[in-house]
């Protein structure tokens, strides 16, 4: 039977094709998002939100134009290398790279998915499900190095790329989401849980 340590490991995200990072670490100026969940919307602060940027030059110049987008992006930092601490209950993301490293990916009261300080509290416990299986998601029934994974939080709500139309996306989590489907590239398995809290 494997530990907790040997069913931990570190990956990158992506949504079709493009990585997930902190929306902060992609972008300059501030980064205000639409509430996903509340109607109407009101804006959220989404720097340290987990996202992707998908758009063209000429999108970004549009978008800002009519005031659709606060931000402007940014040289593209390396892609996030993310820690996947198993336990039963769930795995808790930590992040391993870039300006957070050490923090861990928590939901928020505005249904956004964020990075913060793991202290005084622990990150979300994600239940992960291997979309081509429908299943569970167990890391030694994966042979390859690359699966499309989804997410639900401990409320059973799932785990949605949340329109940023056109220029990306960010990550969200609230009762009423649209479950999504993310690409998982496993970096290392059975890694070291190191003492991120």
């Amino acid at each position: 039977m494997p530990t907790d340590v040997e069913r931990s490991f570190t990956a990158n995200l992506q949504v079709d094709g493009y990585p997930i990072n902190v929306l902060g670490n992609m972008t300059t100026g501030p980064v205000v998002l639409a509430s996903p969940h509340k109607l109407p919307a009101y804006g959220v602060n989404g720097t340290h939100t987990l996202g992707m940027l998908d758009a063209l030059d000429k999108d970004w110049s549009h978008e800002q134009e009519l005031g659709l987008i606060s931000f402007d992006k940014a040289p593209q930092p390396p892609t996030l290398l993310l820690y996947f601490r198993y336990s039963q209950a769930g795995y808790r993301i930590y992040l391993r790279s870039g300006p957070h490293f050490g923090k861990g990916v928590f939901t928020t009261a505005d249904g956004l998915v964020n990075v913060q300080p793991t202290k005084p509290t622990y990150p979300t416990q994600w239940q992960l499900i291997d979309a081509q299986r429908d299943a569970p998601f167990d890391v030694y029934q994966v042979s390859e190095n690359q699966c499309d994974i989804r997410a639900t939080n401990p409320d059973g709500h799932p785990l949605e790329v949340h329109g940023l139309f056109p220029v990306g996306g960010f990550l969200a989590c609230y009762p009423a989401a649209h479950s999504s489907t993310l690409s998982l590239i496993i970096l290392e398995r059975g890694a070291d849980w190191l003492n991120l809290g």
